[in-house]
């Protein structure tokens, strides 16, 4: 299947289905539903020489015809981030499923039940090993991720990301193929829960504050500056990383990281915004742009965890902002449709992600 067949058919597939689900079921089966339903904001669709990856990414309140994005990847593991472990926990043969799911090494679940507690109502079936690679996939076969959480670890790092939804197919299967695979798999999901979609039990008031909304869907975050992105989603990041206090933009010597969190158990997140915020620099205001993602936040994070490693710099920041900190995690937190690369020692989320951790915490 060309590129061009792959865009055809899942633009006329996902604005049917999701239109015709958006129609009906919030209105006339709202009493039936476990919670709001939530929908995609955006198809990205991403062509590697031998592959063809949809991702529907974005949490709206509401549906609304999906932007599409078309970007190329040098191959399926570059997408998906997966390495060249020499153990894996899912060997994709043939067609492979997996709704509701958590898919991790045995390192990444352990990972998640220290630094994300809220996970535990979102892990679903888990397939979990003591393997070095997360996934591998083989020629000829239709890979399908269904509300499932990704989590993988190399050494220190950890990547965590919850797809909505995401198909691989190899480019060798035929368009006309791939459309009745989708219709297939959709008229097998029960009716109240179409594929593309989640419906949670949690209060709507939840979901009507400014602040729910993926980074994507927040159209005005290029006119935003660190603050102003903080300010407005301090209560789901507190909600997410299960913490108690949020210090903005602290100055630790001539370093300036974006965030620092406490949390419940006393550790610490010191954070860094890979987003197109505005940055303040001599009363100026410039939107962020990074030459190596990822690489460049790990550099400035490493920077801070060395300085608070002093004794001396540590009594200056606890003197300060009334917070002792010991060995913080490291974060960077990136655009929900962005491919990214591991650095090590820094734990890499998307905002789609945090949010559905939120959501799993309040509900």
């Amino acid at each position: 299947m060309k590129p061009t067949e792959f865009v055809k058919v899942n633009s006329q597939f996902w604005g049917e289905h999701l239109k015709e689900a958006a129609g009906h079921l919030p209105v006339s089966h709202r009493t039936e539903l476990p919670g709001p339903m939530l929908f995609p904001r955006m198809m990205v669709l991403t062509e590697t020489p031998d592959w063809n990856i949809l991702e529907l990414v974005g949490l709206s309140r509401e549906y609304r015809s999906l932007e599409v994005r078309r970007q190329k990847a040098a191959g399926v593991e570059e997408y998906f981030g997966i390495g060249d472990g020499r153990t894996v926990v899912a060997n994709l043969q043939g067609q492979n499923w997996f709704k509701d799911a958590t898919i991790t090494t045995d390192a990444g679940k352990s990972a998640l039940e220290q630094r994300f507690p809220g996970t535990a109502n979102m892990l679903g079936d888990v397939a979990a090993g003591p393997a070095d690679e997360l996934l591998r996939f083989a020629p000829g076969n239709y890979s399908t991720f269904d509300r499932a959480l990704l989590v993988h670890t190399a050494g220190e790092s950890l990547r965590a990301h919850w797809v909505f939804f995401a198909l691989a197919i190899h480019r060798s299967e035929p368009a006309d193929k791939y459309l009745d695979f989708l219709r297939n798999y959709s008229n097998a999901s029960p009716h109240l829960d179409p594929i593309g979609t989640v419906s949670l039990p949690v209060d709507p008031a939840v979901l009507k504050a400014d602040a729910f909304e993926s980074t994507y869907l927040a159209h005005g975050l290029q006119d935003s500056t660190v603050d102003e992105f903080l300010d407005k989603h301090e209560s789901i990041l507190l909600s997410a990383f299960d913490a108690t206090k949020l210090i903005r933009q602290p100055a630790l010597g001539d370093l300036h990281p974006d965030f620092i969190l406490e949390r419940a158990d006393g550790s610490h997140v010191v954070g860094r915004l890979e987003l197109p915020v505005v940055d303040t620099v001599n009363g100026k205001k410039r939107r962020r742009v990074f030459r190596t993602p990822v690489q460049d936040s790990a550099t400035e994070l490493a920077r801070s965890a060395e300085y608070l490693a002093n004794p001396e710099n540590r009594s200056q920041v606890k003197s300060k902002y009334d917070v002792d900190i010991t060995d913080p995690r490291q974060l960077v937190i990136v655009a929900s449709q962005e491919t990214v690369t591991p650095a090590p020692g820094v734990e890499i989320i998307d905002y789609d992600t945090i949010l559905r951790i939120h959501l799993a915490a309040t509900a």
